[in-house]
């Protein structure tokens, strides 16, 4: 490596030509959102504007769920509230299950075993005129069922819509939800869901397709679940009818657990053994309530173990559930990591009381996120349990309580769940080396800048399976963190407080986020936002050269080689062992300089170099500079 002398002996200077600073609202918008601003149903101050709108959807469910035919059959009432100034001549349904219907076009491997008819319509009404399944007025894309309504639904009015469907559940699916040793189930986008329309786009038809997750607007859900005698029932909503349900000892069990920090052992093997957990029936119905939610799932089970505790959170307290196999090494530790988890989110980042009454992990495949409940795999550690569990877990905050539009900007939950959860590892799992996001700093090291990664504002929607891990997880997860570096932690969590107190209950876009990160910021942060969600490119600092002509001192000097934001972190290790670090945020580069001179001093140097394992690299070969 070369040696550059420079005439400037400063201690830090910048040298560059600074470029005209460009502003938030001055990034590229798509029309839709753009055209949602000049609406006025959206604010450039980062509110909800004084047109803005979001529609309601109440679900009462009766379903029954039968294990050994794995056939799920259901009647639904729909109360949907038209809130916005638009009239409405059609609505759109989700139908997710037909993600496994045969001949339906995914983006995700499902084997031959799984694949179903999808969903039978029986029967629809709409405000008690009965519509024709066959008929023209009824059409089935892919995941999407769209009705031609007989009536409009008017603005600032309501409809009421009768649905009756069956789908059978598929054999051995691991996709978010499945079927695990014969007699334990997790059962999620079973029924039949009016598809959001928003102040954005309209109705949002986009389907499901595998890769791509989820968008929903918010309800109450009324839900009955009837399934044999023997098997028990844990769901997004609180239970309402236990005492008809369970045997005294183990009512009396969860409500204590409902009143103490203490984790207890509702149903252990000692339990499951004596079989006298449920009041005898050939069949019970469970009934669920939930308010304001933005989507319904249930676990089902007649061998598995359950803790229960509660923690305070806000004014109130919640109830932590852990539902798991016997046989489970980390599992038994959920109640409490659970407990854990709601009380760093709540009393630290984002700072916020947990959303819902109640949360239950249920141990099943993979890690997947519904209000209410997580579907969580074995991991191979305690500390991989914590990070999956918090990470389900965050979810709950983002996208269910602010609505996100997951379909499109999956980075925005993804990418702030991803980062965030590191901080319980520290605090409870005893990581202080951040050891699990250097594992995804490393990732991004490795993968950024080769054909999968595209700018983050490239709707999810348009992101093929190959990139959309990275699009959704590993790049916005490393700009979350940059931008936590560069806040610190108080004004990270002041952000998602100020977003989520103005949004919760709402469908924001990237811009609503990006104008409260300005707010706390106390300036525009456009020179980030540009590059690291806007451009393609990635993070690339070298040291491109080192002054050893002045006495006492050298002068080194940091290159840019693609204008990414990232912080300079230097570190000067000496002959004689000691070392010396040399710290700098970002924001040395936001007005778009190439280089950065550090002066250190010289005395008998080793070398110096720049971090690689908590700042992103694309190319961290040229980071250290041997003497």
């Amino acid at each position: 490596m070369f040696k550059n002398i420079f005439l400037s002996i400063t201690g830090i200077c910048i040298t560059a030509v600074i470029t005209a600073q460009i502003k938030t609202a001055d990034l590229f918008m798509q029309k839709e959102i753009r055209n949602a601003y000049e609406k006025e149903t959206r604010s450039y101050d980062g509110k909800p504007g004084k047109n803005y709108f979001v529609n309601k959807t109440d679900y009462t469910i009766d379903a029954e769920f039968n294990p050994e035919t794995k056939i799920l059959s259901g009647n639904e009432t729909i109360n949907y509230t038209n809130n916005g100034t638009d009239t409405l001549k059609v609505m759109y349904f989700n139908l997710y299950q037909d993600l496994y219907k045969k001949g339906n076009a995914r983006d995700w491997d499902i084997g031959t075993s799984d694949l179903t008819d999808g969903v039978k319509i029986n029967k629809i009404t709409f405000n008690g005129k009965k519509i024709d399944t066959e008929s023209k007025q009824v059409s089935n894309r892919q995941s999407i069922l769209k009705i031609k309504l007989p009536e409009n639904i008017l603005p600032h009015s309501q409809a009421e819509i009768k649905i009756s469907w069956e789908v059978k559940i598929p054999e051995k699916i691991t996709i978010r939800q499945g079927t695990y040793e014969k007699d334990n189930f997790f059962i999620a986008f079973w029924y039949p869901k009016v598809a959001v329309y928003d102040d954005i786009v309209g109705w949002n038809t986009h389907g499901h397709t595998g890769s791509q997750e989820f968008y929903n607007d918010f309800g109450n859900f009324d839900v009955s679940i009837t399934l044999p005698g023997d098997y028990q029932v844990w769901a997004t909503g609180v239970l309402q009818n236990m005492n008809e349900l369970y045997n005294e000892k183990y009512v009396k069990l969860f409500e204590k657990s409902k009143q103490t920090d203490e984790v207890i052992h509702i149903i252990t093997e000692k339990d499951r053994k004596k079989g006298k957990i449920l009041k005898k029936s050939d069949k019970h119905t469970w009934k669920f309530k939930s308010e304001q939610t933005p989507d319904f799932a249930f676990g089902v089970s007649r061998t598995y173990l359950w803790d229960a505790a509660s923690i305070i959170s806000g004014n109130r307290r919640v109830s932590v559930n852990a539902v798991y196999k016997p046989e489970s090494e980390n599992f038994k530790h959920v109640a409490e990591i659970l407990r854990r988890t709601l009380k760093f989110f709540t009393e630290e980042i984002p700072g916020i009381p947990y959303p819902y009454p109640q949360i239950t992990d249920f141990n099943g495949g993979g890690g997947m996120e519904f209000p209410g409940m997580t579907n969580c795999g074995e991991t191979k550690n305690l500390t991989s349990t914590y990070y999956l569990t918090a990470h389900e877990v965050g979810h709950s905050y983002y996208p269910f309580y602010t609505g996100l539009n997951e379909q499109k900007y999956a980075w925005m939950d993804e990418g702030l769940i991803t980062f965030f959860p590191q901080y319980v590892i520290e605090k409870y799992a005893g990581d202080s080396t951040f050891t699990v996001f250097k594992r995804n700093i490393a990732v991004y090291n490795k993968l950024a800048g080769n054909y999968n990664d595209v700018p983050l504002m490239i709707s999810s929607n348009n992101v093929g399976r190959n990139a959309y891990r990275f699009h959704a997880y590993n790049r916005p997860s490393v700009a979350f963190y940059l931008l936590y570096d560069y806040l610190g932690k108080e004004k990270f969590a002041k952000v998602l407080q100020l977003f989520t107190g103005r949004w919760h209950g709402k469908h924001p876009v990237p811009f609503d986020l990006f104008f409260a990160f300005n707010e706390v910021a106390g300036e525009d942060l456009a020179w980030f936002w540009k590059p690291w969600f806007f451009d393609l490119g990635y993070a690339d600092l070298s040291i491109s050269g080192i002054d050893t002509s002045l006495k006492d001192k050298f002068i080194v000097t940091v290159k840019n080689k693609t204008g990414f934001p990232v912080p300079v972190y230097l570190t000067a290790e000496y002959k004689n062992g000691e070392t010396k670090h040399f710290d700098h945020k970002m924001n040395v580069w936001k007005h778009g300089n190439k280089t950065f001179r550090i002066t250190i001093p010289s005395e008998e140097l080793k070398k110096v170099y720049l971090d690689t394992e908590l700042t992103p690299d694309a190319f961290p070969e040229d980071n250290v500079y041997d003497f």
